[in-house]
């Protein structure tokens, strides 16, 4: 086999494995956050036009608030960032809902990160006992 040949099968199979170990962008989910900073960022799903975040029982070491904003995961380019929500009721026992209604059409890969705790961009930390992400509202 030809070296040039050899290469471009070794190249080849490379992408194949990346492509399969790759993670996959799930729609809904739910999870919990312990001891996070700022700059935390969730893991992928994939929606179009709407996604919705709630927040329950919220715990941190700084005043009762958090700021989360959205982000669209763009490959080998900057993200993309939407609406920066604070979210508050989730630490005096209700609920933080915030909803992005803004986001492009077509399938695209996001993600939230924490911008602030207690107003902070260092410092405390944050802890969720159990948060959703929703994207079930009619996507266009």
């Amino acid at each position: 086999m030809k070296r040039s040949a050899r290469i471009s099968m070794v190249a080849g199979t490379a992408a194949v494995i990346t492509l399969a170990l790759a993670p996959i962008a799930e729609a809904n989910w739910s999870s919990s956050i312990t001891a996070a900073s700022v700059g935390f960022e969730s893991r992928r799903w994939s929606d179009e036009l709407y996604s919705q975040i709630t927040f329950h029982n919220c715990v941190t070491d700084g005043s009762k608030s958090t700021d989360v904003q959205i982000w669209n995961d763009i490959s080998l380019q900057p993200d993309e960032s939407y609406d920066n929500k604070t979210f508050t009721a989730c630490f005096n026992g209700s609920v933080s809902n915030g909803e992005w209604t803004d986001l492009p059409s077509g399938k695209r890969d996001y993600y939230f990160q924490i911008m602030k705790i207690g107003g902070s961009t260092f410092g405390p930390q944050l802890t969720v006992g159990s948060l959703t992400v929703d994207t079930t509202k009619a996507d266009g």
